[in-house]
């Protein structure tokens, strides 16, 4: 076997190790990219539902509870307007 000829042969040896791991790394890739696609699906699952909680929950106590919170701030100033009025009151006497 000549020189020429070795060369050659590592040449082809080189192109088939280097297709096949090409190959190798496409496969692998994909497998990783199924794996991480069905991470992020369930992941958007879990983003939906939290949202949807949280619109419920938005709905359902927070709206009523900020407007309990807002008439008791109102109760509240108006006492104390009166309360303020009637030491007012008081003073002139």
């Amino acid at each position: 076997m000549s020189l020429a000829e070795l060369r050659d042969l590592f040449i082809v040896i080189y192109c088939i190790l280097g297709i096949g791991a090409t190959l190798f790394f496409v496969i692998i890739t994909f497998l990783i990219f199924r794996r991480i696609l069905a991470i992020l699906n369930a992941g958007k699952t879990i983003v939906s539902n939290i949202r949807s909680i949280t619109s419920a929950v938005s709905q359902d106590l927070v709206k009523p509870l900020a407007s309990i919170a807002s008439v008791a701030q109102g109760i509240a100033k108006v006492l104390d307007f009166v309360s303020d009025r009637r030491k007012e009151g008081r003073k002139g006497d």
